[in-house]
């Protein structure tokens, strides 16, 4: 095999100028150099040059620190060291930094177990917090609590739709699209509960507001809790967040009155305080609503065309959790598990340590 040709840097720059000028079309380039200098050059050479001016700014290689070969053990003890002490830089920066590619810096990550890790969305807490969280988790552990979770969700006739998580996968470009009906919108509020391995519910309010979630709790909620064995009930504690309809005071003189002499119930103003900012706390936000709405809009959310479809899909989505009964039990001991971690970590958030 022929050695290859070097290029000078004015021979490179002469090519830049013809991609440049053929509108980067690469054959169109290799013509024009073709017919101004007479020497036949490849499509891979003037993507070359393209590259190192685009990349490096210079034709001729990086140059590298003197004493030190490019990809050394130095340097790739120096590359990891960037990453540990920048753990949000991106490759393409630190490939820049070490005048080294991007490929190199990726196998390297690769090559050492490092991986890009996404964030993970969690509630904000303010300073006042913490303590409270670590009351409550601390109640929660002192003995075996038999509670009633409960908690209201809104689901839409979309739900949620990530973009950039949407892919539509072809050899051509099939310019689909994702309807936006805006104009047509329709939404539900449901009222749910988890009482040990348990799911009471779904429930459909109108409207929420104090009025409305009291009458739920003398009507439906007590008819719910009679058809529970005893055993069952015994010692029960009402949960609910401090939302305002929960916090309306017909309710609290409700909960007063009825649950155990006012006693065992859970909230904002109650006689065992809920931890404001706590949705990783209670089963229904880190477990029930995150299950249904998967079941209920999964890939074809957008399809749904009136409120009565999408309560059928909430009622054939609670009927499929409530025959889960493995998963419901694991349920039932994680919140146990996540009290422990919150008072381990001062109070904090417990997300991204329950997988």
């Amino acid at each position: 095999m022929p050695p290859r040709r070097r290029y000078s840097n004015q021979e490179y720059l002469e090519m830049v100028l013809c991609y440049r000028e053929c509108n980067s079309i690469t054959a169109h380039a290799v013509n024009l150099y073709h017919e101004r200098f007479g020497v036949r050059v490849s499509h891979h050479t003037i993507l070359d040059a393209v590259y190192r001016h685009r990349e490096h700014g210079r034709f001729d290689p990086p140059p590298v620190d003197a004493g030190r070969p490019p990809y050394s053990a130095e340097l790739e003890e120096e590359v990891l060291d960037f990453f540990r002490r920048h753990p949000l830089t991106s490759t393409r920066d630190a490939a820049r930094v070490f005048d080294v590619s991007h490929n190199y810096v990726w196998r390297l990550l690769n090559r050492e177990g490092l991986h890009p890790y996404h964030f993970t969305r969690v509630q904000e807490l303010h300073p006042q917090d913490y303590a409270a969280r670590i009351a409550f988790c601390n109640w929660l552990r002192e003995e075996r609590r038999n509670i009633l979770w409960t908690d209201e969700s809104t689901f839409t006739r979309v739900g949620m739709f990530n973009i950039h998580n949407a892919h539509y996968w072809s050899e051509a470009n099939p310019r689909v699209v994702r309807p936006d009906h805006f104009q047509t919108r329709f939404s539900v509020n449901v009222w749910a509960g988890i009482l040990g391995n348990r799911i009471l519910g779904p429930v459909f309010l109108d409207r929420l507001n104090g009025d409305t979630y009291l009458r739920l709790l003398r009507t439906r909620v007590r008819r719910m809790l009679e058809r529970i064995p005893l055993e069952e009930v015994r010692g029960l504690h009402f949960q609910h967040d401090g939302a305002p309809p929960h916090f309306a005071l017909s309710v609290r003189e409700f909960l007063n009155g009825v649950w155990y002499g006012g006693e065992r119930w859970i909230g904002r103003g109650g006689p065992v305080p809920w931890p404001p900012r706590s949705p990783d706390l209670t089963p229904l936000d880190f477990f029930l609503w995150g299950r249904v709405k998967d079941l209920v809009y999964g890939q074809t959310g957008h399809d749904i065309r009136s409120v009565e479809e999408l309560k059928r899909r909430i009622k054939r989505a609670f009927r499929l959790v409530k025959s889960e009964t493995d998963t419901l039990n694991k349920v039932k001991r994680h919140v146990r598990k996540r009290a422990y971690i919150c008072v381990q970590r001062e109070g904090g958030l417990v997300q991204q340590f329950c997988r």
